[in-house]
């Protein structure tokens, strides 16, 4: 991945696909999983204890290809690219998230306070302004014709991360129509590893009859970590760093949806009519402070199969270099999430999620998030949860996902029935095991 953008391609490429549980993280009994969109969710949840095991979620995201469920299948497979329909451009976007959570719990304090503790691990990458065409060539071969590229503006990052975070939530206001509530997460970041290329401009024209390549202009990558370093010398040396999530919800409650609670325990049920929540996440970076940054300029014709073979080898053979090293500040890819809750009736809601990054694609050191909106009509009890997410982002059009919940067991997609027809640019998938333990209800013949 250090030495070759076609090698990080192809590691996006060959990723199972799986923003993180769409449709379940507007739950109210989802317990640690709406903390990670909302921290504010913590307090007054109708999670008493909530222990997770093991959970993740997988997001895909790109214009250059269609992610249906046959292409995604040849892409895992052994034809590669081959067989698909594919859309170059001079400016194709791909990007990957994936979030691992580990083994993390929370618990209601009182009935004003609940605190968590999180353990996490979180993969992001985005390449921006790519070449469809130049990545053909290198990943598949040149084609059997002459042709000509221009990349221009090209940036990527590659960052993988681990997090350590405590998360506490509190009830600021309660009356009889209104809750306000807010949370924090306070976050230790564990750096991994970063990769981050650009060029400002790489130009070039193929030549069928020489297979030559006639390249010429720049390219610069920063790599965090050597390519000789041992295994513990890397884990004895991963970048430290701070994170921060921030939320606040707020209920407006009416004497019909607050009737349920009436002579039981409140926390066991949902008492709102109306819910609103707005959180900022992700604020904070990692500072690696050794980095390896390298700028190539090259003007040379090059060998098509030597380009193939390995990009930035064949730079370093027909250019010139410099290499420095160096401290680089990667920011998380912080974004800001709005969720609007109503209950249609009973135990059925609808669900307006928006998230928009706050930054920007073509900043260096950093990644994105996908701008998302989700629309969720979904059925909600203790045991049982369904949701239908239908989403519409920025690198795609809308797509259409399903997901459950039942006792311990999360299995979704925001993407699934998007996925399984002729068109669609977004693939997401995600599960976990958790042990859940609601308030309890003071009736014993109430409804689950």
């Amino acid at each position: 991945m250090k030495n070759s953008v076609l090698i990080v391609l192809i590691f996006l490429a060959n990723l199972s696909y799986s923003q993180s549980y769409i449709g379940y993280s507007t739950d109210n009994y989802n317990g640690l999983h709406g903390v990670l969109h909302n921290p504010g969710a913590i307090s007054d949840s109708r999670t008493k204890i909530d222990i997770n095991i093991f959970s993740s979620s997988t997001l895909i995201a790109t214009d250059y290809t269609h992610l249906t469920l046959n292409n995604l299948t040849n892409i895992l497979g052994d034809n590669g690219l081959d067989e698909i329909e594919r859309f170059p451009s001079n400016n194709n976007e791909i990007l990957m998230n994936i979030d691992l959570l580990g083994p993390s719990f929370m618990f209601s304090l009182n009935e004003q306070s609940s605190i968590g503790l999180i353990t996490r691990v979180r993969i992001a990458s985005n390449f921006n302004d790519v070449n469809g065409e130049l990545f053909e060539g290198i990943y598949d071969g040149f084609p059997e014709d002459n042709f000509n590229f221009q990349q221009e503006n090209l940036d990527y990052t590659t960052h993988a991360w681990g997090e350590i975070g405590v998360t506490y939530g509190r009830v600021l206001l309660k009356n009889s129509n209104n809750l306000l509530k807010a949370g924090v997460a306070l976050k230790y970041l564990i750096g991994g590893g970063a990769v981050q290329g650009s060029s400002n401009s790489l130009n070039g024209n193929y030549d069928l009859n020489t297979n030559q390549v006639t390249l010429s202009g720049d390219f610069s990558q920063a790599i965090s970590f050597s390519d000789d370093q041992d295994s513990e010398d890397y884990f004895s040396e991963l970048s430290p760093g701070f994170g921060t999530d921030i939320g606040f919800v707020y209920e407006y409650r009416t004497d019909n949806s607050l009737a349920a609670s009436n002579n039981n325990n409140p926390r066991a049920f949902n008492q709102y009519k109306l819910k609103i929540g707005l959180s900022i996440l992700d604020l904070g970076s990692i500072n690696y402070k050794d980095a390896e940054i390298t700028d190539y300029t090259v003007n040379a014709d090059v060998n098509a199969q030597d380009l193939e073979d390995d990009f930035i080898e064949t730079l370093e053979n027909n250019g010139t270099q410099t290499t420095r090293n160096e401290s680089v500040k990667i920011s998380l890819p912080t974004s800001l999430q709005l969720n609007i809750d109503y209950n249609l009736h009973k135990k059925f809601y609808l669900n307006l999620d928006v998230n928009q990054s706050l930054v920007s694609k073509d900043s260096f050191f950093n990644n994105n998030r996908l701008n998302l909106i989700t629309l969720t009509p979904r059925y909600e009890s203790r045991i049982f949860a369904a949701y239908l997410p239908i989403s519409s982002s920025s690198l795609g059009k809308t797509a259409i996902g399903a997901g459950i919940r039942l006792g311990p067991l999360v299995l979704g997609s925001g993407t699934l029935f998007s996925n399984l027809s002729k068109k669609s640019n977004v693939a997401n998938i995600y599960a976990g095991f958790k042990i859940p333990i609601y308030h309890k209800r003071k009736i014993k013949n109430s409804q689950l």
